[in-house]
């Protein structure tokens, strides 16, 4: 409570320079802690679950079956390790993750599509738009300090790592396998529902990326995200 008084008492320029120098995810974290609405989330509660929805990994469509089309936004896992330790401990912890590459390229064409729908997304669309195509994107935009300021692009390992730097998930999902990781995690918390695939963008080649991106392509992204390869072994 007084840690947010004292942020309201900064003058908005202020804040705005102290937030412009955070990561996307850690800036996301300073304005959910200096809002009035911090409390572990019911639909968690009711499952005695933790689900940490990584941006372009299925997360929607996750959040739609399990938890009624409520969604929890972007938090990290550090975040609630944290604000509730309590519920932290006792909680089954997951996420769901996805090849680098796929996800650099799923977030692309989700803001390339995105319009009036998505109002938020509208400064991302620009970026996405000012690039002649995704390989384009990736020669001239893709570098470790550029990801973190854009939520869709940011590491998964900024997302599902504790406050140590360390996994400390009871399950991870992979989109590779998603309907029999799904069915997992149903089996582990008591649920029994289907799948639905929201925000699937119509501009997305259905191939897999790597057969239609450059080598160079191929390259950076597996240097910009080589903790995500490394953490989540993805080769």
């Amino acid at each position: 409570m007084f840690q947010r008084y004292l942020w309201k008492l900064l003058p908005k320029s202020q804040r705005s320079f102290l937030l412009d120098r955070l990561s996307v995810v850690d800036r996301q974290v300073v304005n959910k802690a200096m809002s009035a609405n911090v409390r572990f989330p019911d639909p968690f509660k009711a499952h005695s679950c933790l689900f940490i929805h990584v941006p372009k990994c299925a997360g929607s469509s996750i959040s739609s079956a399990l938890f009624n089309g409520w969604t929890p936004g972007h938090l990290p896992l550090y975040w609630y390790e944290q604000q509730f330790p309590e519920q932290f401990a006792s909680s089954f912890k997951f996420a769901f993750v996805r090849d680098p590459l796929e996800r650099a390229y799923s977030a692309y064409t989700y803001l390339k599509a995105s319009g009036d729908a998505y109002r938020r997304d509208l400064p991302a669309k620009a970026l996405m738009d000012s690039y002649r195509d995704f390989d384009d994107l990736i020669y001239r935009w893709l570098d470790p300090d550029n990801v973190r300021r854009q939520l869709h692009f940011a590491p998964q390992s900024d997302f599902i790592t504790s406050s140590l730097g360390h996994l400390a998930l009871d399950f991870i999902g992979y989109q590779e396998r998603i309907e029999s990781d799904f069915r997992t995690v149903c089996e582990k918390i008591g649920v029994d529902q289907q799948l639905p695939h929201l925000n699937h963008s119509a501009l997305r080649n259905p191939a897999p990326a790597k057969d239609f991106c450059t080598a160079r392509t191929r390259r950076l992204v597996r240097r910009v995200y080589q903790r995500d390869y490394e953490l989540l072994g993805y080769e």
